[in-house]
């Protein structure tokens, strides 16, 4: 082994990733002397407790296939030091991953570094000894992931319709003026069917935008609202009252003020139909004329009207809501409204769907752009299960019991006998009806000993047979639009068992997977990025500076978080790598499924959307996920 052979290589981490090191040496000390980007860690650090391990790399296949790194595998060559005073607290001896083996996932030989015994709270860097190199800095401690899960969450605060950004709650670079307050906008929006006419207005203001696009959509919210509400009632010591949004200090956790905001929204669009239905979706009608800041669009807003997806969509968040905030004494009154509106959205849905038989299935004829917003039947009844299972958990009453029992083996997961990273708002609502002390015996039966024959599905029967370098197995199928949001399903799924007793014994290693998945959203990829936006001042060396967003505009001051003047706001989580990506960019389908990634923002033909896009739906189960993890060090 010749050390100086990585003297080229050692410096190889993109320049952005360099200059947010210099700030944090700057704020702590100056050590390691030279970062190597091919020491991957948690780049925001690990709870005192937790599984830790540094993934250490030498690239073969992909994007970055030119380069090498030869790390130090004798005995003790690799160390944790203090960041500070550059202490040595750990020495190990790498473990190759399958003798030397490339990885086809990611491209990479690699070995494992495992460091779990340092525990005590404090600042640290991986070193390597022979090549003189290390990682960034990243935290032990129990409070480690605070101020990213505070800084996730203010996501959905840049994400409000039809209300002022000020200074003091958004920050000088993302304060705007209220959005789509205009002549024919949210609060006066017509009907796509009388395009202007005043006849047809209502009040659908309020909300969060869906995702890079400005659309509002009541079945597209409905799996971000209940996996929000689920990360509360399963952590609600982890959320605080301080994230700095405007309803901050009024005694309720800003989480429940900021799901508020979207469920107020939801109520206008059950009211504006007059039925006790639900809108299907507002937004604009062409993909041109947009402008940034939102405040500066003044395009007409129209809305699609009532439609059994919706409708069903509707119940399953105002039910589980109404659960939730009746569950807060200052909110009582509030989550019985939510009850009554829950019920009234199940008795017109009972209508609609000719008792459940019928759906509705091509009310977005694709005119308001630019998501379809439909269900398919299996989905509806899947809205409509889940709505279920909380009327009853709310009001004990037979017909919803009955409904969740004639229904559960229907029920993705449960009907393909796979519970795997997709449909989790299911997942979460069969076991919560399997936790009911009223629940039928029988069902509650059937789908916990279903879920507890599930190690082989992305748990720890692959962590155990160590299927993936990185440690956070996923197939390549997953690997599409979304993928982020896939993985942070992937460690709830994991974390289910823990949290409803299945399984007891293997508890610990059912929640290292789930801990991994989450450190490779953190950096332990191998993309070495966090997979969030603009985090160099909350601990990342390299997170995204770019995401698809109406708002954060290729070319506009909020394009890049290294080289515009603004940036996008910090704390968005992007779609993440796509091996199914379309568009004209070369080099991102043909890499390993784990380099599918490229941190931009390009309009057609690029189409970085299918990459770089967030969406609330993708924000919330990563807010579950951090939030779960978080909770177990309180």
């Amino acid at each position: 082994m010749n050390p100086g052979s990585n003297s080229r290589r050692r410096m190889r981490a993109p320049l952005p990733a360099l200059l947010a090191l210099l700030t944090l040496m700057g704020q702590a000390g100056a050590a390691p002397a030279d970062i190597t980007p091919y020491i991957k860690v948690d780049q925001f650090g690990y709870l005192p407790d937790s599984r830790k391990l540094a993934i250490v790399v030498d690239p073969q296949v992909g994007s970055n296939a030119d380069e090498a790194f030869n790390p130090g595998v004798g005995k003790k060559q690799y160390e944790v030091r203090r960041w500070d005073d550059d202490g040595v607290v750990f020495s190990g001896t790498l473990q190759a991953w399958r003798d030397g083996a490339t990885h086809t996932q990611s491209g990479d030989r690699g070995w494992w570094l495992d460091f779990s015994k340092v525990k005590a709270p404090g600042n640290y860097y991986v070193f390597d000894t022979v090549n003189q190199v290390g990682t960034g800095r990243f935290k032990i401690g129990k409070n480690v992931y605070s101020e990213v899960l505070t800084q996730a969450l203010r996501m959905f605060y840049h994400q409000r319709l039809g209300v002022a950004h000020g200074r003091k709650f958004a920050g000088a670079k993302w304060a705007d003026d209220a959005n789509y307050q205009g002549p024919l906008q949210d609060r006066f929006a017509t009907s796509r069917y009388a395009k202007g006419d005043l006849s047809t207005a209502k009040d659908l203001s309020g909300g969060w935008m869906d995702a890079g696009d400005t659309n509002k959509y009541t079945t597209f919210a409905q799996d971000a609202v209940l996996q929000l509400l689920q990360a509360y009632r399963l952590s609600p010591a982890v959320f605080t009252d301080d994230l700095g949004i405007p309803e901050s200090g009024n005694g309720l956790p800003d989480l429940l003020d900021e799901i508020k905001w979207e469920l107020e929204f939801i109520k206008r669009m059950q009211d504006a139909t007059g039925t006790d239905g639900l809108f299907l979706k507002i937004g604009v009608d062409t993909y041109s004329g947009g402008s940034s800041p939102l405040s500066s669009d003044t395009r007409p807003r129209y809305y699609l009207p009532e439609c059994t997806s919706a409708t069903l969509a509707g119940a399953a968040m105002l039910a589980s809501a109404a659960v939730v905030y009746r569950g807060v004494a200052s909110q009582a009154d509030y989550g019985a409204d939510l009850l009554g509106r829950a019920k009234r959205a199940w008795a017109r849905a009972k209508v609609t769907t000719s008792d459940f038989s019928n759906y509705q299935s091509a009310c977005d004829d694709g005119d308001i752009k630019s998501g379809d917003a439909d269900f398919d039947a299996q989905t509806q009844l899947e809205s409509a299960f889940v709505a279920a299972v909380y009327l009853f958990e709310a009001t004990g009453k037979d017909e919803y019991r009955a409904f969740v029992d004639a229904n559960y083996t229907k029920m993705r997961p449960y009907s393909f006998q796979w519970w795997g990273p997709y449909w989790a708002p299911v997942h979460e609502a069969l076991l919560r009806y399997a936790s009911l002390p009223k629940a039928t015996a029988g069902v509650a039966s059937n789908i916990r000993s279903q879920k507890a024959n599930q190690n082989g599905v992305v748990s720890i029967d692959d962590d155990t047979a160590g299927t993936d370098l990185y440690r956070a197995y996923l197939a390549d199928a997953e690997f599409n639009w979304g993928h982020n949001r896939t993985r942070s399903n992937a460690g709830n799924l994991n974390l289910d068992f823990v949290t409803y007793g299945i399984n007891t014994p293997q508890a610990t290693a059912y929640r290292a997977v789930a801990e991994q998945h989450l450190h490779w959203l953190h950096g332990a990829n191998p993309l070495g990025l966090a997979m969030l936006t603009n985090m160099g001042a909350y601990g990342a060396e390299s997170s995204l500076n770019q995401i698809y967003h109406n708002w954060f505009t290729d070319g506009s001051i909020w394009d890049d978080a290294q080289t515009s003047p603004n940036g996008p706001p910090p704390g968005y989580l992007s779609g993440g790598p796509n091996k199914s990506y379309s568009g004209t960019l070369p080099h991102i389908s043909d890499q390993p499924p784990q380099k599918a990634y490229h941190d931009w923002n390009g309009n057609w033909p690029e189409n970085s959307w299918e990459l770089t896009e967030p969406a609330i739906y993708y924000q919330a189960a990563y807010v579950l996920l951090l939030s779960r993890v978080m909770a177990a060090a309180k």
